[in-house]
């Protein structure tokens, strides 16, 4: 669902303080977002149910390893915008899966290691949205056809691979299917999975040529979500992909894909991750403007030349140096440019890139500067459209 690949893009530096949380890493798997109640007890009765005030929009049951019927029939909520999540619970009988089922929300249970038919018939029994059970590794084909033959809108399973009679059982399901932990993916598979209809997410799945060739076959939305950089040749294979590609590269080498990522509904998302692009990109980038380039940290001034001729204005926190001729790059333009990555301007290059900033015509902000040489401040504040912290806020070296 949406707010799952919002929270990859926007909360991927969780994923360290996610680490508390045992081998829960990715930001997906965070039980903090969305924020909510979060009770930390390790059992949970009816009576602390009650004390609770649960249901909740969200609810998250840090520590509970054990669940009893009734009370998994007392925490879940009708309401399809809610969150319940169990990251601790490992294991489910028929009865508690059945009653968890009832949950119409996102119901979360990262915790649980494998999947009986029973259970995963259970579990999917009742309409809902997503199920996540992304601790799963691996399921059996009986399980598959339980899970594709169930009512909620979507599946999330943490398999490592994907065998292809399992594709094919899965590929049956109506709903979203999602992969947060595929490694790999097979020619047979992928075969298989051009049969499913519902929105896919391979997740960091390394996807050759030719599987993308196949994969073509499947005409819904496909994601591959965490995947960094795709192998040579297949962006220019995704894009020619009849719907929509969801990606979050750190590097895009393929204008192809570029020109079909920055104009689709995700195109903020397709942006959001990445950290160096080339001249061709950048253009098709400053045409577009797709979004915020937050973790662009990389740039030749060729690429700063080629941003710089976009409409809005620019916006790089990733950035933490500048050469002159870079800064006097990003800056030609009327247009403003904010450089809140900027803490420390001083040393050989620090007036020459003062005079360079001061020499263009964008407004620019430095809010985040800390540190700065008499010499270079001197230069900046010859622009009296450079927007620096005042004084008693900045420490100033010879």
């Amino acid at each position: 669902m949406v707010w799952r690949k919002l929270l990859l893009l926007v909360h991927a530096s969780w994923a360290a303080g996610a680490a508390a949380q045992g081998d829960l890493v990715e930001p997906w798997c965070d039980y903090r977002t969305p924020a909510g109640v979060v009770y930390e007890g390790k059992s949970l009765t009816l009576e602390q149910v009650r004390d609770l005030g649960a249901p909740y929009a969200v609810l998250t049951l840090l520590n509970v390893t054990e669940i009893s019927e009734e009370v998994a029939g007392s925490v879940v909520s009708r309401n399809p915008d809610t969150f319940l999540t169990l990251p601790a619970l490992e294991t489910v009988d028929v009865a508690t899966a059945a009653k968890l089922s009832g949950h119409r929300g996102h119901l979360r249970l990262w915790g649980i290691k494998s999947l009986t038919p029973e259970v995963a018939a259970a579990l999917v029994g009742s309409y809902g949205l997503g199920l996540q059970a992304t601790g799963v590794r691996q399921i059996s084909p009986e399980v598959a056809r339980a899970l594709a033959n169930g009512k909620r809108e979507e599946i999330s399973l943490g398999l490592t691979s994907l065998p292809a009679e399992t594709a094919a059982i899965l590929a049956e399901f109506p709903g979203e299917l999602c992969f947060p932990r595929l490694e790999t993916l097979s020619l047979e598979a992928a075969s298989a999975l051009g049969k499913h209809r519902g929105e896919l997410d391979l997740g960091p799945a390394d996807i050759k040529p030719d599987v993308a060739e196949v994969l073509l076959r499947h005409d819904a939305p496909l994601e591959l979500w965490g995947v960094k950089k795709l192998a040579p040749g297949v962006g220019d294979i995704l894009a020619q992909h009849k719907a929509q590609v969801r990606l979050a590269l750190e590097e895009i080498d393929s204008l192809p894909l570029a020109r079909k990522l920055f104009s689709e509904p995700y195109r903020s998302a397709s942006v959001a991750n990445l950290r160096t692009m080339s001249p061709e990109i950048a253009a098709e980038y400053a045409r577009h403007d797709p979004g915020y380039l937050k973790c662009l940290d990389t740039l030749s001034v060729e690429v700063a030349r080629e941003i710089a001729k976009g409409d809005l204005e620019i916006d790089l926190p990733a950035v933490i140096k500048l050469s002159p001729e870079l800064a006097t790059a990003l800056t030609t333009r009327t247009r403003p440019v904010y450089l809140s990555g900027i803490k420390v301007l001083e040393g050989p290059e620090a007036v020459p890139v003062a005079e360079a900033l001061a020499s263009t015509p964008a407004p620019i902000w430095m809010t985040s500067l800390e540190r700065v040489s008499a010499a270079a401040l001197t230069a900046l504040r010859k622009k009296d459209t450079i927007t620096l912290p005042p004084d008693d806020k900045l420490t100033i070296v010879p």
